[in-house]
């Protein structure tokens, strides 16, 4: 009972202190939290945009290094004909 009638009478411009200390605490945690986030995210997207245009680099490279009769004797639709029975 003294807790309650302790926490009950500690303010600061009359708003009960522990209340509003733990609901700012809160605030500024889930800030913070979006915040870290955020440059995680803004740091790594140049990483993952360099591997996916390296990759894409690297395949594109392969297929027109192949031969012309490679190109010409593949069977294209096949695949998409197969699907379609």
């Amino acid at each position: 009972d003294t807790l309650v009638e302790s926490l009950a009478t500690t303010t600061l411009a009359g708003v009960p202190a522990v209340p509003f200390i733990l609901l700012l605490s809160y605030g500024t945690s889930r800030t913070l939290s979006s915040l870290f986030q955020e440059s995680r995210n803004a740091v790594f997207a140049n990483v993952a945009q360099s591997a996916i245009r390296s990759v894409g680099r690297s395949t594109f490279d392969h297929v027109h290094s192949l031969d012309l009769q490679y190109h010409l004797n593949r069977n294209t639709g096949a695949l998409g004909r197969i699907i379609e029975r």
